[in-house]
């Protein structure tokens, strides 16, 4: 009777396993258990390459952002007047959220930092101090460098925030489109 629960372990239809042996995704720093053999990825990081093709852009080193990430800045001028870049709401914030979730960033982390990165602007919408919110930046940048000391986020945020308080510092404009930046990434983030 036991026989037939062995047989059923080695046959390559069940739960992604061959005699015992669990098959990985292949995409570099990924390594999510596949469900079935016949995939070579994951789901997650077969979307993302659907999407970009080839590798999709994905980082292979936890601390590297896309190639031409934030290129040019957060504005385009137009009529003597800048304008947030359309690649800061959709472009960007794609690749960020899909290359956040890939590298083990948790929905719950990433919408603690966003949380306290609206208070930073509350306290500069209420005194109208960029100074003092510059002081708030700084401070953001501690605490997520905090968090990735504890391995509770990767590196790759952590650099995705030092390079955006590069441009956030300059002025409230900067600021804010930061602020849509983040935004824009959230609301791409997908828990699945």
């Amino acid at each position: 009777m036991g026989d037939w629960k062995t047989q059923l372990g080695k046959h390559p239809s069940s739960s992604g396993t061959v005699g015992g042996s669990v098959k990985k995704c292949a995409t570099p720093g990924c390594g999510k258990t596949l469900k079935d053999d016949k995939f070579k990825y994951c789901f997650s990081c077969n979307e993302v390459m659907k999407s970009g093709g080839g590798t999709g852009g994905v980082a292979t080193s936890s601390a590297t952002l896309r190639e031409g990430y934030l290129f040019g800045g957060y504005f385009d001028t137009k009529n003597e007047k800048n304008y947030i870049k359309e690649d800061v709401f959709i472009k960007w914030a794609k690749e960020v959220s899909v290359d956040l979730k890939l590298q083990g960033l948790t929905s719950a982390a990433i919408r603690r930092f966003f949380s306290k990165l609206r208070a930073v602007e509350y306290k500069f919408k209420m005194n109208h101090d960029f100074d003092s919110a510059r002081e708030g930046l700084f401070a953001f940048v501690r605490d997520v460098s905090y968090t990735e000391n504890r391995s509770v986020t990767p590196s790759l945020f952590s650099r995705f925030i030092e390079v955006n308080i590069e441009q956030a510092k300059k002025d409230a404009d900067h600021f804010r489109a930061f602020i849509e930046h983040f935004q824009s990434v959230v609301a791409y983030f997908k828990d699945k």
